[in-house]
């Protein structure tokens, strides 16, 4: 975090604090087989991520977005994205 970017440190703790939720989120997407739903969560997940901090679910959640939306079986890049959340959370994987 650069100085002159001192207001964004509220927004990285909410968004840090938030993380469990989105694993939470991600594993119920997931096993319910929601294409749509995770499409839509990873695409705003991805959007804010590496802004706040979180630059490698950034990336997973980017992953995951793009592949899920070219109708792709999307399985693998979603368990990569659930496990990122795991360990940015100190939450069991799935």
């Amino acid at each position: 975090m650069s100085a002159d970017e001192p207001w964004l440190d509220g927004l990285r703790q909410k968004f840090l604090a938030r993380l469990a939720e989105e694993h939470a989120a991600f594993c119920a997407l997931s096993e319910a087989a929601d294409r749509e739903g995770i499409i839509a969560r990873a695409h705003k997940l991805a959007g804010i991520a590496g802004m706040l901090g979180a630059p490698q679910i950034g990336e997973a959640a980017l992953l995951l977005e793009e592949t899920a939306r070219s109708g792709d079986a999307y399985a693998a890049p979603c368990a990569a994205l659930i496990d990122a959340l795991a360990a940015a959370t100190n939450t069991t994987p799935r």
